[in-house]
């Protein structure tokens, strides 16, 4: 196995393994929480505020995974339409997703480090904390078109001119 394969397995494999993580302390805590309501008439204020940040997080690193997978809504007509410049629209659209992934990245850090000294309402957590999901997200998801550019699946040119004619 080449490195970067072995790079991009274990990639894939940390970034699930962190959603996984995410996802069981956040079923766990409501649950927690459902139950001491209902039988115990005891409710932990705080568990919906790190539930609600644990999803922001999960949304923010699953994105990428979710790309790889083809997961996301996309439209299609042009490309459907298109025949022999298909390709140019998928690279059209390949290169307007990671500039808007590149721009979340860079305005989400600046919105993150501009909300630095807001904390919380229940546990006081520094919100740049929550907030730095949104750049850590868009970030995985760039390395994750990088390395799934390795998988691309498009006709070369050859086939291309054959299909046009």
């Amino acid at each position: 196995m080449r490195p970067l394969d072995r790079f991009d397995r274990g990639f894939c494999r940390l970034n699930g393994f962190a959603i996984g993580a995410m996802l069981a302390v956040m079923l766990a805590t409501v649950f927690v929480n459902v139950v001491g309501r209902y039988f115990f008439l005891i409710s932990f204020g705080w568990i919906e505020e790190v539930s609600r940040y644990l999803m922001i997080w999960i949304v923010f690193l699953g994105a990428g995974l979710a790309l790889r997978e083809g997961m996301h809504v996309a439209v299609t007509i042009l490309s459907d339409l298109a025949g022999s410049v298909r390709p140019a629209f998928k690279w059209g659209a390949w290169a307007l997703t990671f500039a808007f992934f590149l721009a979340l990245a860079k305005f989400g850090y600046d919105y993150a480090m501009f909300a630095s000294r807001q904390r919380s309402a229940m546990l006081q957590l520094p919100m740049w904390a929550v907030y730095l999901a949104v750049p850590v997200g868009s970030a995985l998801v760039l390395v994750h078109m990088l390395l799934d550019l390795r998988h691309d699946e498009r006709p070369h040119d050859d086939e291309i001119v054959k299909s046009a004619s």
